[in-house]
């Protein structure tokens, strides 16, 4: 083999590592300056009940659409004040040409870490360095080769507005953009992103307009999610765009959540299992219920 072209093929097996790499640096970097003091709202999260917050979190959800459905389970343990392990894993069910295929999904781990919190403006921002374990079913489509990569993870709310726009106070937006690439195998990158709007009624009540929600809508969070995925590979192409709209609306304290909404598909490529799915989430912040749970290694 020309030594110039293992040369090539070497740095560009290197190249894919620097962005997990510089995350790794900056967690260090700022974790002596991340502050662990949080906005006073009950934040929604997408629906896997991953936010921007290190929490003890356990949560299942699902979807159903026209070919497929499934459940996943994630569980979050906090291990210091501004940090956590999470693991995710699936079941689904596949239809296609009068088949049913049916399996477990990869397993996936992260760590999440904050960056930044900014109390008195409700914002933080966290990073979650995570990996795919290749353990799932591939009949279902479960990648075959190990994959890693990060997110940076963002929460804002707008309690901070002035008082003559007060009514947005109880709004918040929420967010993630990440990347994930194979370790091994034929390069073959996931960029992906969210972003939520979402309107806390327990907010509204307690903070802004006092005794204007009846009880029980008290604890109803409207909201509204954006998603978008794209892979892109060796060859400097890509696939289409995937962009789907979730209105929905989650029901939430301190300690339970339950989060139902419409998946919309925008575009013909997010729409190739059906351009409407419903999907929905039931979590626990299990340390609110066994105190003992929210034990940390770490200080």
């Amino acid at each position: 083999m020309d030594k110039r072209v293992a040369r090539t093929r070497e740095c560009a097996g290197m190249a894919r590592w620097i962005p997990l790499l510089t995350c790794c640096v900056a967690i260090l970097l700022c974790a002596s300056a991340a502050c662990a003091d949080l906005p006073q709202r009950a934040l929604v999260g997408n629906f896997i009940g991953y936010d921007a917050l290190p929490e003890n979190y356990l949560s299942i959800s699902g979807s159903v659409d026209r070919t497929q459905n499934g459940e996943s389970l994630y569980l979050e343990k906090t291990i210091s004040p501004d940090s956590s392990f999470s693991l995710f894993a699936g079941y689904q069910r596949l239809e296609q040409q009068g088949e049913t295929s049916i399996g477990f999904s990869n397993l996936s781990l992260a760590y999440k870490h904050i960056l930044i919190s900014v109390p008195h403006h409700e914002f933080m921002l966290s990073i979650a360095p995570e990996a795919e374990v290749p353990v799932g079913n591939r009949d279902i489509g479960s990648e075959v080769h190990a994959r890693a990569g990060f997110d940076f993870i963002f929460a804002k709310g707008l309690g901070d507005v002035a008082d003559s726009i007060a009514l947005l106070r109880p709004a918040a937006l929420e967010g993630d953009i990440g990347w994930e690439g194979k370790v091994s195998g034929a390069r073959d990158d996931l960029i992906a992103g969210t972003a939520e709007i979402e309107y806390s009624l327990a907010y509204l009540d307690e903070n802004v307009a006092s005794f204007s929600v009846t009880h029980a809508l008290r604890n109803l969070t409207p909201h509204l999610d954006f998603d978008y995925a794209q892979y892109m590979d060796a060859h400097r192409n890509s696939t289409a765009p995937d962009f789907e709209l979730t209105p929905g609306v989650a029901w939430l304290n301190s300690t339970f959540e339950v989060n139902l909404g419409v998946q919309v598909a925008l575009n013909h490529a997010s729409s190739g299992s059906g351009a409407v799915a419903f999907v929905w989430l039931v979590g626990v912040s299990f340390d609110q219920i066994v105190p003992a749970l929210g034990w940390t290694p770490f200080r």
